[in-house]
């Protein structure tokens, strides 16, 4: 095929043309989709390329010509990438590197812990800097074997990640958190920036935020000290409340990401390897250039790690679990909605934890054994709920994420797919189950919860003991 480049005024033209040349030649060519903000007035126009002749084209380019995005395609693989910043005034105290490395080691860890397929080092993950004297600003771009089906099966994956990030903090208790006063939130309504799941985390974590200050406790499961996790949550610009780090309004349809190498218009600051970058190209043996504009072999494969849409030949997709529980809140009384015939469903596990503490505590423990080797301890943390309450079911469902996956139908470990526990709340028993395909019928031993565990089944007895019992006369 002829090496292709051409421009358009708007996006749905440079997009029909891409369908059309696929349709027409070879649907594996590949071809790419950028966006430029040209001089003199900053104006947004849209090319079509190869991506060799981009790259030629756009070294040789002025750097403070270099306004370029990548127009990451949709319904395109994509590879794992996030947008992070925060504003420098706003969070004078926070170490922007430090705190990204952070973010980067939570993430890896939520990866290895969620599949043996997705273990990873930070070795994988290109760092990119554009942080100005206001704004600090990187962007990670992850070197996985495998990409994700688009940018928005990777919103989906983040979203899952920032829902760890909140059952980590919420679940958290010691003497320095329990004796903190929860702040109530006065910005409720603010969360305008971000997805509407993210939103939601958000508005139910501000209020702990000051919890963590004197807090020195270590979370087991990222090796992380819960004050340096709450740093993933910062401080607006404007002062109107708080904002996750990484920006959750880069998982568009189509949506522009900013090149290696470019700034904004009418900006200095341009996308550059960052310094704590520890991802290399492989150098290979290049020939001399003639043109001295011309990128080298590991700036090239720099460029090419820096681009979002997965380049590379696709055995399988990164596969994302987007279950997600109803959260339906009513506002009958729990006493009233045990005898309606609606049902009663919530995924609120702040909420959970102050209905049944004792419940939840013991919960939160179980999913714990010691290693073969009897000194390292195999565990995994309690990170979302689901509580069903009508007519017929009363039960919670207790759903974990770690180390601890161990089956009572094949007696051992799963070696991928997590398990989870189901409370039955009328009878005061518990059984295990599995995520894993094999296991989807398979219901674990039932076994009886301890009684200082169960104080909701005293109160039920109590109403029975309560109740008038009914003549026939009144039935009829």
């Amino acid at each position: 095929m002829a090496q292709v480049t051409k421009t358009f005024w708007t996006q749905a033209e440079a997009l029909e043309f891409i369908t059309e040349k696929q349709k027409n030649n070879n649907a594996d060519d590949i071809l790419y989709l950028f966006s430029f903000e040209s001089q003199p007035e900053g104006k947004r126009r849209y090319q079509v390329a190869d991506i060799d002749v981009f790259i030629d084209e756009y070294y040789q380019l002025p750097p403070n010509q270099r306004h370029t995005y990548e127009i990451i395609i949709d319904k395109k693989p994509s590879k794992l990438y996030f947008d992070l910043e925060y504003d420098t005034a706003a969070n004078p105290t926070i170490d922007g590197p430090r705190l990204t490395s952070n973010f980067i080691q939570f993430v890896l860890n939520f990866m290895r812990k969620r599949s043996d397929d997705l273990d990873y080092s930070i070795k994988d993950v290109l760092v990119l800097d554009s942080t100005s004297r206001k704004k600090f600003s990187r962007h990670l771009i992850f070197q996985t074997k495998d990409p994700f089906l688009d940018n928005i099966a990777v919103g989906k994956f983040v979203n899952l990640i920032l829902e760890d990030i909140h059952g980590c903090l919420i679940n958290h208790q010691c003497s320095a958190v329990i004796n903190s006063q929860t702040q109530q939130s006065q910005h409720s309504q603010s969360y305008f920036d971000s997805t509407v799941f993210a939103r939601n985390l958000l508005s139910t974590l501000e209020s702990h935020i000051l919890r963590f200050e004197h807090c020195n406790c270590i979370d087991d499961y990222s090796q992380l000290k819960f004050k340096d996790i709450i740093e993933f949550i910062v401080n607006k610009n404007d002062g109107s409340g708080v904002t996750w780090f990484c920006d959750m309004g880069v998982y568009t349809k189509n949506r522009a990401f900013r090149l290696l190498r470019s700034s904004k218009f009418d900006k200095q600051e341009c996308f550059i390897v960052a310094p704590e970058n520890q991802w290399q190209p492989i150098f290979r043996r290049s020939h001399p250039h003639s043109c001295s504009k011309e990128p080298t072999e590991a700036e090239r494969q720099t460029f090419m790690a820096a681009l979002v849409y997965f380049n590379k030949p696709i055995r399988r997709f990164i596969h994302v679990d987007d279950e997600s529980f109803s959260s339906v809140k009513s506002s009958i009384p729990r006493s009233q909605q045990r005898s309606s015939q609606s049902t009663y469903i919530t995924d609120d596990i702040q909420k959970l934890s102050l209905d049944y503490p004792e419940l939840v505590q013991f919960m939160t423990n179980i999913a714990r054994d010691k290693k073969p080797n009897g000194i390292e301890t195999c565990m995994s943390r309690l990170y979302k709920t689901k509580e069903v309450q009508n007519d017929f079911r009363w039960e919670i469902s207790f759903l974990y994420t770690g180390d601890y996956k161990y089956c009572e139908r094949i007696k051992r470990h799963h070696k991928q797919n997590n398990i989870y526990f189901v409370v039955d709340m009328r009878k005061g028993t518990y059984r295990q189950k599995c995520h894993d395909s094999d296991c989807k019928t398979f219901q674990g031993i039932e076994r009886k919860l301890p009684l200082n565990v169960t104080p909701w089944l005293i109160m039920l007895d109590e109403e029975w003991e309560n109740e008038e019992p009914c003549s026939m006369e009144k039935i009829c």
